[in-house]
């Protein structure tokens, strides 16, 4: 009877590590396709029992392979993707492979199971990058980015605008108070550019004793002078009560540059407000400035 027990517990020990191959087979990346441990071994001694099951290896290489598969997928959620076509980032840690920002076309992302986890870990630090490229941030390949006249981005030249490149923001030009990720580092925004525009208008022509002239603009309002640079605070409000309203309209007659710095909509004491802040240079004598709502500074 026992030679019979043996002999059952042989053949389905057999049996096992047939099946067990032919599943690492069925995907050759896969971790236990490199495992070659077969059937079980066990020993009974004085102070107990000892098992040494070749199914606990290829259940340890399985959790192995569902992570990098899960991994690779919060990547794709995380909009970073591992290829091995010519990308935005060279991956160090495997010749020929690149992270991109934007998803690959069917057939050119990599098989997981084929990534080791140096690379993965590498593509989880690629992932807070700030691709240069207008394609990753779903552009058409080879578009060109302007900033027109009033600090608006476009995809063609029109009067006034620049041409400009995708550049990773700094604290310097982050809203104060605002926080974003930029390759791999936190910044808290200190609102720097603002400030800067700000005593530039205060500097300019028109004002006495480095004070700052300011007029209503919810009229039209002519400027007496050559202003070289100034601030526009435009604001609608009203209270409807139901979290809309009009956005600030603000229109000048004449200028060399008009950028928008600023824009918020917010509701609050049953009023739905909307500000936009305008920074304006090159306004000659003449020049009509009207908005919604708000006050001109220079």
């Amino acid at each position: 009877m026992r030679k019979k027990i043996i002999s059952l517990l042989a053949v389905l020990t057999l049996a096992v590590s047939t099946c067990m191959a032919a599943t690492a087979a069925e995907n050759p990346s896969a971790t236990k396709a490199e495992l070659h441990s077969e059937g079980v071994i066990r020993y009974k001694g004085t102070e107990g029992s000892v098992v040494i099951d070749s199914a606990d290896f290829y259940t340890l290489a399985d959790q192995l392979d569902l992570f990098k598969v899960r991994a690779v997928k919060q990547l794709g959620v995380m909009g970073t993707y591992l290829t091995h076509s010519n990308g935005d980032v060279a991956m160090t840690s495997a010749d020929g492979m690149y992270a991109v920002h934007k998803k690959p076309q069917a057939g050119e992302e990599v098989d997981p199971l084929s990534l080791d986890f140096t690379t993965i870990l590498e593509g989880i630090a690629v992932s807070q990058s700030i691709p240069t490229d207008p394609a990753a941030y779903g552009y058409p390949a080879g578009t060109k980015l302007y900033k027109k006249a009033d600090g608006t981005l476009d995809t063609s030249y029109s009067d006034g605008a620049e041409p400009i490149s995708i550049q990773p923001a700094d604290v310097g030009n982050l809203s104060a108070g605002t926080a974003a990720w930029v390759n791999g580092k936190l910044k808290l925004g200190t609102g720097a550019d603002m400030a800067e525009m700000l005593e530039e208008a205060s500097k300019a022509p028109g004002n006495s004793g480095g004070g700052t002239t300011k007029h209503s603009i919810a009229s039209a309002y002519t400027l007496p002078e050559d202003v070289s640079t100034a601030i526009a605070y435009v604001v609608t409000t009203n209270s409807e009560g139901d979290h809309t309203g009009a956005d600030p309209v603000f229109s000048v007659s004449s200028c060399q540059k008009l950028s928008q710095l600023y824009h918020r909509k917010y509701f609050r004491n049953g009023y739905n407000v909307r500000i936009a802040l305008y920074h304006i240079t090159g306004m000659p004598a003449g020049t009509v400035v009207k908005g919604s709502g708000g006050m001109l500074f220079y």
